[in-house]
């Protein structure tokens, strides 16, 4: 420990343990008791403020501050961030704990959580501090080079997931050393301890048999697959855990089904008894799934690509579950019944070891950060090194390796044989030929348009010159080169061959190597180790000595990424276990129906393509067991009502095409609302408008729009952008297919995070919202519809800007023209699937009339207006 006795605390501790988030409150608790534990007096030093807007003052009345005087933290109270240097009068170390605070893209990341305003004579220390989801993109010139000489003054650095010990190196410049997440640092019986003082009111819930489910980010998907596993595993009482940070007026709306009881009060206690009690757990929450863990429940996680999928993958990864656990959003009823993982054992022996053991060197490693003496790093650095033991060679030097790595083949060419020191792979005389294919697990899966360098160490035997190196995607068994290497004579030694290569496309995670390179007496290889990592795409280009790529060239490759994104949604439309592709199917048939059934020339028994292919897909969807509910099934129903209605009134006779409906979906045609679909007047009203500023005339809210980018802080009322989206509905689309979408934000860390990368609103205040237009591909069935989505899409956008307008909101649409890269790292930040393209960003808020906004002046009309007469002969 530190020599000066004088000050009243041994360590201050800075992170998001104020926050209102069951994850953050739990990781801190755990950091706090692990340092008292070792004989330290510990201070929490809550939020600074005047950085930027992300930075608020925080009730003194919340759940974590109630919780933090439960718990007897000493703390300070809130500040402006110039005062920071007075508490080195406080403390001798400072700790910057875990969870995300040194991801970029977060707007409340800032210079107190590198630790800046210590004091030379004190230490710094990090502890299992999180950089967020894998790659390197996100850290900014700026921002790299102020906090690489930050990181460079500590003490001594660890990190929570794997990959991040290679960002530390890689991009800052600095060893860093993998710890376990906070949690885990203390024993379960902590935690019990911590259950058995749940609320009376939330205790009395938490008997009998239940499925325990805690979202972050709960929807009507998430919802629906919790029923699912219930069903499945027979469990009548689902305990829902509302997300302590607003979201208990959210599971009201969504959890109506009486099966669902809702946790009555927020407590990190209730929610630690909630865990404890419980059969099986479904969550989408990273501690969540930790806490599951910690108390060996069975479980089932939803990654959050929201709030960072790697962090699931590391955990999971180093408990030797793998991907066991995962559940996706889409998957269906059949999909869990079919899910051999879905169960009520599961098997915690490896898991158990793994944290036992990492319990103790993170400790180790923790105390001995604390307690040596000096502020340098160099020294301390050195003794840690030797209590951890890293996690492989190449982990000091920022990589991930896999030593001895496990081949797995397709055919009978190839033989695996595992040894001592290296994996040998043995091609049989003859084999040598294309098709035959043996490959292994990369440690992670490789990111799209990103850089990386593949280190392999191996003794190779061949007749041939040259051999290709390959990646593989396991899903599809897709394969491409990454690079060559030349043989020549070196196959009695063992080398080492290094590629770099880009990934123009997501799904990679194995290595792979094709037989036909293998040729002659004894060919093949022994492979020792193969090591990946991330690099700069800079130092690829100028270590490959290429150019930058011409206007064409980059046109090009766009072209190819939005025609591969659309192929893969055809291709998954297409699957029949999928419902996007059947729904889509149904309302290209039921409206090619509606089209044939409203011509004033009305042919009799129409529909020979149409009526049979809406009642295969029909059909198709109740024998799957999908949901009669769901409004594109209801309006196939009422437009065959519709067509059997006409026919009958007419005398014509369309009994086979009746036939050809299962007897259930025939008894819900004949009851089918004539109002979901058919034919109506085009005088008639389709629907109830809504019911706002009726004294708007349509040329006021026209010729009244304007692109504001000034908004007040009056509250956006989600009503309102409700009303707008209904407005924006009435826009027509292919086949009635109705695939725009609009995701609506208000986090503002999201927001800025979004729009710096969108770039089209700098200088200017976050908007109160945000929404962002997409158009879902898997809506569309034929080549000749590649653009559809871009027109249906911005019809929609269109109409939902006068939508705004109409409903007393400003609002500026903001171009989604960027590269693939910065679109990934969009959907990666506000979690939107890859089946949907972005049509444009809208900013909205309410607006001062007066402001001012560029004049945009229109051009005359007669550019616009080609008119063209008949043709001359």
């Amino acid at each position: 420990m530190t020599s000066q006795k004088t000050k009243p605390y041994d360590i201050g501790i800075l992170g998001w343990w104020y926050g209102k988030n069951y994850g953050s409150i739990l990781t801190y608790f755990g950091l706090n008791r692990a340092i008292e534990g070792l004989g330290y007096k510990v201070l929490m030093v809550h939020e600074p403020l005047g950085y930027n807007g992300y930075r608020v003052q925080w009730p003194d009345d919340m759940l974590s501050m109630d919780f933090a005087r439960r718990m007897g933290y000493a703390y300070t109270k809130q500040q402006h961030y110039t005062k920071l240097p007075k508490l080195n009068e406080e403390a001798s170390t400072f700790v910057v704990g875990s969870d995300q605070l040194w991801n970029p893209v977060i707007g409340r990341v800032n210079d107190d959580l590198f630790l800046d305003f210590v004091s030379p004579e004190n230490r710094r220390v990090a502890y299992a501090t999180s950089f967020g989801n894998r790659g390197i993109t996100k850290f900014k010139p700026d921002f790299v080079a102020k906090h690489s000489e930050n990181l460079k003054k500590f003490s001594a650095i660890s990190v929570r997931e794997n990959y991040a010990i290679a960002t530390a190196q890689d991009v800052f410049g600095v060893a860093a050393t993998q710890v376990v997440d906070p949690v885990f640092l203390l024993p379960r019986e902590t935690y019990d301890g911590l259950a058995a003082q749940a609320t009376a009111k939330a205790a009395a819930q938490l008997s009998g048999d239940y499925l325990a489910v805690f979202y972050l980010d709960p929807n009507a998907h998430k919802r629906d697959l919790a029923l699912s596993v219930a069903d499945k595993l027979g469990l009548q009482k689902i305990v829902v855990v509302p997300n302590p940070d607003n979201g208990r007026k959210l599971v009201s709306e969504l959890f109506t089904d009486p099966r669902f009881e809702i946790l009555a009060e927020d407590a990190p206690e209730n929610f630690l008894s909630a865990y404890r009690n419980s059969r099986y757990v479904v969550t989408d929450s990273f501690h969540g799934t930790a806490f599951a863990v910690i108390f060996g429940k069975p479980f089932s996680s939803i990654y959050n690509t929201h709030r960072g999928a790697d962090r699931f993958k590391s955990l999971l990864g180093s408990l030797g579950f793998g991907e066991t656990r995962r559940l996706l959003e889409t998957d269906t009823p059949e999909a869990i019944r079919d899910n051999p993982n879905v169960g009520m054992t599961l098997d915690y022996s490896t898991a158990y070891r793994r944290i036992e053991a990492g319990r103790r060197t993170s400790t180790e490693w923790l105390k001995a950060a604390l307690g040596t003496t000096g502020a340098a790093g160099g020294t301390l650095l050195g003794a840690i090194k030797s209590i951890i033991p890293a996690k492989s060679k190449a982990a000091a030097g920022g990589a991930d390796r896999i030593d001895l790595p496990a081949f797995s083949t397709n055919s009978d060419a190839w033989t695996v044989t595992a040894e001592p020191s290296a994996t040998r792979l043995s091609v049989a005389p003859g084999g040598a030929i294309r098709g035959n294919l043996v490959w292994c697990d990369l440690p992670f899966e490789l990111l799209k348009d990103a850089a990386y360098r593949l280190t392999i160490t191996w003794k190779v035997q061949t007749s041939g010159k040259a051999l290709n190196l390959h990646v593989r995607n396991p899903d599809t068994g897709k394969f491409r080169v990454i690079g060559t290497v030349e043989v020549t004579s070196r196959s009695a030694t063992s080398h080492t061959d290094t590629v770099d290569f880009m990934m123009p496309e997501a799904g990679f995670s194995q290595f792979m190597l094709g037989a036909v390179h293998f040729s002659g007496d004894g060919a093949g290889a022994r492979i020792e180790s193969i090591t990946v990592q991330e690099i700069p795409k800079a130092a690829m280009q100028v270590a490959a000595g290429k150019k930058a790529p011409s206007h064409a060239e980059l046109a090009l490759k766009l072209a190819l990424d939005d025609n591969e994104r659309f192929v893969t949604a055809h291709a998954k439309s297409m699957q029949s276990k999928l419902p996007a592709g059947a729904r889509a199917r149904m309302m290209f048939h039921a409206h090619a129906i509606e089209k044939g059934l409203s011509r004033s020339d009305f042919r009799g028994g129409f529909g020979k393509i149409s009526v049979p292919g809406l009642a295969k897909e029909m059909n198709a969807w109740l024998a799957a067991g999908r949901s009669t509910q769901d409004v594109f099934f209801r309006t196939g129903a009422a437009v065959m009502r519709s067509y059997f209605d006409r026919h009958k009134t007419l005398r014509v006779d369309v009994s086979d095409f009746r036939a050809l409906f299962a007897a259930p979906i025939q008894a819900m045609i004949d009851a089918a609302p004539a109002s979901e679909g058919g034919v109506l007047a085009a005088r008639a009203e389709r629907e109830v408008k809504v019911d706002v500023n009726p004294e708007n005339r349509f040329l006021d809210v026209v010729y009244g729009r304007r692109s504001v980018r000034d908004f007040t802080t009056a509250k956006v009322e989600d009503a309102d952008i409700r009303r707008a989206v209904q407005i924006a509905m009435q826009a027509p689309s292919v086949c009635n297919r109705q695939a725009a979408r609009v995701h609506q934000f208000e986090d503002q860390a999201a927001i800025k995070a979004a729009l710096d990368l969108q770039g089209g609103f700098g200088g200017y205040k976050m908007p109160p919202k945000l929404l962002l237009v997409t158009a879902d591909l898997t809506a569309f069935l034929f080549a000749s519809e590649r653009n559809q989505a871009f027109i249906d899409g911005g019809l929609f956008m269109m109409n939902l800007l006068l939508g705004l307008q109409q409903v007393g909101l400003g609002s500026c649409s903001l171009n989604t023209a960027m590269n693939t890269e910065r679109e990934m790292a969009i959907r990666k930040i506000l979690g939107i699937p890859d089946n949907e393209i972005f049509i444009s960003f809208v900013a909205v808020g309410h607006y001062d009339p007066a402001v001012l906004t560029p004049q945009s002046k229109r051009v005359p009309v007669e550019e616009v207006l080609v008119r063209h007469g008949k043709t001359a002969g």
